[in-house]
């Protein structure tokens, strides 16, 4: 074994001890459903901006991103970081302090609320494969890094990381969840900026390594004028800037600040953020094809480390995109089992109890975990993913939950229809479109259209509520 990958193990391992001890010291704050979701809505300026930038910032980000932009260049990562930070911004802007001041723990209680349980109930399975595939790409990613660097065959590599981001997401839910994140972020920021600068200088400068690539990589926009280009581009921007909107684990982090301001704000601030430090990944894939011409691009970010850092800058490294990754699988167990424990447990054995509702929470993170694991080794590919599970948020609930806070005259029945529509229509699309075409901007349009359809044609016979105060 080399002294990196001795540095490389040995870091790992501290690092996951020090997670573990965040989890057993969170533990002692966990007293209720509420506490182990939102963390009790107590979080300040800075465990709210950091642990929606570090939840966002995760395996897509750092290992697809990079990857994606290693092959197809920027236009091949609009969704993610470009589209990412608007949703956080149009989150901010637009639905932090209208859900705040409602003081719930899902956004499936927003549903209930605005829809009805029936509605409600049917809305918060939508969830279950969307965060499935997300877990799964979060745990694919860190079984690629232990892979490549420590030999570790790929299935140990998985499930060392599941074992571990089980145990103290389980342990301290939200806040857990928070605490680390901001360790993690901040981990992530300063490799990012030691290793960014090492590359560009080792190839000559940015304007050296840019002549040795097609010019089409640094695209913002597509040069084809066709129409399909265009709706792509488009679909690019929503897919997570719309599609995440009513991402629970946003919802979470939104609901946990101390107050409305904190809610926007945070937001916003993250949403910056999460685009500029987004971009390096970006570049250090774009710009790896100078520097590795040779590499597959989707473990580029791992192979440019391991040229140009020394021993213990690697170790760093790894220690952030690793922090990148259990950042946001912790985040994605923590959603479903949250929406798991508070929603659909009382729905399918009413009168549940607190304590009820939180073991259910808790021990759904294990199964969830389990179920992902499958998924990620079948797939065995991040971005696809990552993509996926973003195309069933977009195309079944964003159009409800927009509908919901904006207009009045949205019904339960155009709700359910418009998800149901959108989602249907998605699949239909994917199986009989070639693949090159929008599937998911064509389903979301088609649930939109329903949904005001139906809701206006179901007015008299409606018995949502209009405007929720609570729950």
């Amino acid at each position: 074994m080399t002294s990196t990958q001795l540095w490389i193990i040995g870091g790992v391992c501290c690092y996951m001890l020090m997670m573990l001890g965040i989890g057993y010291w969170a533990s002692s704050k966990i007293h209720n459903v509420k506490d182990f979701i939102v963390a009790g809505g107590r979080m300040g300026w800075v465990l709210s901006i950091g642990t929606i930038f570090a939840t966002w910032f995760g395996a897509e980000t750092c290992m697809g991103s990079s990857g994606t932009a290693f092959q197809k260049g920027i236009l091949g990562v609009i969704a993610d970081p470009f589209g990412a930070g608007l949703c956080l911004v149009l989150a901010g802007l637009f639905f932090a302090k209208y859900f705040r001041k409602l003081n719930i723990a899902t956004i499936i209680d927003f549903f209930q609320m605005r829809y009805g349980q029936k509605a409600a109930s049917c809305l918060s399975l939508i969830y279950l494969p969307v965060y499935l595939g997300w877990i799964g790409a979060q745990l694919l990613a860190f079984g690629y890094i232990l892979h490549t660097l420590a030999g570790l065959p790929l299935l140990p590599a998985v499930l060392v990381s599941a074992a571990v981001i089980v145990i103290y997401t389980y342990s301290g839910g939200m806040w857990a969840v928070a605490m680390t994140d901001l360790f993690q972020a901040l981990i992530l920021v300063v490799s990012l900026l030691i290793l960014y600068p090492i590359l560009v200088h080792d190839i000559g400068g940015f304007a050296n390594a840019k002549a040795k690539i097609p010019a089409d990589f640094f695209r913002f926009y597509p040069g084809d004028q066709s129409p399909v280009s265009w709706l792509n581009y488009l679909q690019a921007w929503i897919i997570v800037g719309l599609g995440s909107l009513p991402a629970q684990d946003l919802f979470q982090r939104i609901m946990s600040a101390k107050n409305a301001t904190i809610s926007k704000w945070g937001a916003i601030i993250a949403g910056l953020l999460y685009v500029a430090v987004g971009l390096l990944p970006v570049f250090l894939g774009i710009l790896g094809r100078a520097a590795i011409p040779e590499s597959s691009g989707e473990r580029i970010l791992v192979e440019v480390a391991m040229k140009y850092l020394s021993p213990p800058l690697i170790a760093l490294m790894i220690g952030a995109l690793l922090s990148a990754i259990m950042s946001s699988a912790d985040s994605a167990l923590l959603a479903p089992a949250s929406i798991i424990g508070r929603n659909i447990i009382p729905w399918l054995k009413p009168g549940a109890s607190e304590t009820q509702q939180l073991n259910w929470c808790k021990w759904s993170v294990l199964i969830l975990c389990a179920c992902s694991l499958v998924l990620a080794l079948y797939f065995q590919n991040i971005y696809k993913l990552c993509q996926e599970a973003w195309g069933v948020l977009l195309t079944g609930v964003v159009a409800p939950m927009i509908a919901g806070v904006y207009w009045k005259k949205a019904t339960t029945q155009g709700a359910l229809a418009g998800a149901a529509a959108g989602m249907a229509s998605w699949l239909l699309f994917k199986i009989f479109l070639p693949e090159d075409y929008p599937h998911n901007l064509f389903g979301f349009a088609i649930s939109s259209v329903v949904l005001v359809c139906v809701s206006l044609m179901t007015q008299k016979d409606d018995v949502a509520q209009a405007q929720p105060q609570s729950l």
